[in-house]
């Protein structure tokens, strides 16, 4: 395939202009969108899964037959079956887009939706050569042992996923919010913040990352994939007679990871994380330890909330970029569990190392 070949993905592909014709999106729930109506589709298609109410299980695996040969459109086969497409039961994750550098754009949309009892996958395309049904760490294993190959936006969701316990856990705690607008503020002569609104594809999720250093620059946490936050970091750097030379992060959860990359590969530079923080990340990190220095940054070892996490001492000790030690986490997200004892004694230490230092969190609180 030209796009995605040997890559284990969710089921999924583009929008079609039938998925706009008005007399589908009228089989779906009211608001319902092209993308949700794709979403149901592909599914179908890919996976002979059904999101629907309407026609027998006979009749819907002969039309599952037609529509993947091309002998019929989705929207003649939902006439057909008079089916009304559940599109209520979509519950929207994130968003993903790549970066203008890349040649093959793609702007994609996540899902999830509790699984039908009475369903059974089953394949008919041929664009499907392998397939397995497991859990969200299971997958991240395999991925960080090389036996299953991932694209970051669905490692990403998997990560989101890690966590979860039902689909009223994600309906509560994952579904985007209203989207927010990015936030530059200059904290100090070489210090400044950049809220991106989207940390980890996930609208009404804000991430504070932050710009240090003067004509070599180091970005830190630029958790929002979406593309304003990065392009205005970029420009910022620009603008301030600098450039940006490396990639630090705190911790290698999406909402602070989920920019990283696309910056790796555009500007050239190393991603840093801590210990371990780069096993269920799909690309190249350097691991930093204790005292270790990433240009005007020193590393800090800081486990408790994850394993990975660090925290940065800037400007001699006045500043300490301290992730999310200060207590707020992602405004949605599913964070594992924590070890209180174990953090407890990272922040003890990290005051001892930079006592009066002014802490600069990982998110700001949500409006």
């Amino acid at each position: 395939m030209a796009f995605a070949p040997d890559m284990f993905v969710f089921p999924g592909g583009r929008v079609d202009d039938a998925d706009r014709e008005p007399a589908l999106l009228a089989r779906g729930d009211p608001g319902t969108t092209p993308a949700e109506v794709a979403a149901i589709r592909e599914l179908f298609e890919e996976a002979g899964v059904l999101l629907a109410v309407g026609g027998s299980a006979a009749d819907r695996v002969v039309a599952r037959v037609a529509l993947v040969r091309g002998e019929t459109t989705f929207p003649a086969l939902a006439e057909s079956l008079d089916l009304r497409l559940a599109t209520a039961s979509l519950t929207p994750l994130s968003r993903w887009i790549t970066p203008p550098s890349m040649p093959r754009r793609f702007d994609a949309r996540f899902f999830a939706a509790a699984f039908p009892a009475d369903a059974a996958v089953s394949y008919e395309s041929d664009e499907v050569v392998d397939d397995v049904w497991i859990r969200p760490a299971e997958a991240l294993e395999a991925m960080a042992d090389g036996r299953l190959a991932m694209w970051l936006p669905t490692s990403s969701t998997l990560q989101q996923l890690e966590h979860v316990g039902s689909m009223e856990e994600i309906r509560a705690r994952l579904a985007p919010g209203p989207p927010g607008e990015v936030v530059v503020e200059e904290l100090a002569p070489d210090v400044v913040r950049i809220e991106m609104p989207s940390g980890g594809g996930v609208d009404g999720q804000p991430v504070n990352a932050y710009l240090v250093g003067g004509s070599s620059m180091v970005l830190v946490d630029p958790g929002d994939p979406t593309g304003p936050g990065l392009e205005r970091a970029v420009a910022e750097a620009a603008h301030r007679g600098g450039s940006i030379e490396a990639i630090c992060l705190t911790q290698a959860s999406p909402d602070h990871a989920g920019g990283a990359e696309a910056l790796c590969e555009r500007l050239g530079v190393p991603v840093f994380v801590g210990p371990g923080g780069g096993r269920h990340l799909p690309y190249p990190t350097t691991e930093v330890g204790e005292g270790g220095a990433v240009g005007p940054l020193v590393a800090v070892l800081t486990p408790g909330l994850r394993p990975d996490h660090l925290a940065f001492v800037a400007t001699g000790g006045a500043l300490v970029l301290s992730g999310d030690l200060d207590g707020v986490r992602g405004a949605r997200s599913i964070p594992g569990p924590t070890d209180d004892a174990v953090l407890e004694e990272s922040v003890r230490r990290l005051r001892a190392m930079a006592p009066g230092a002014r802490w600069l969190g990982g998110h700001p609180s949500v409006r």
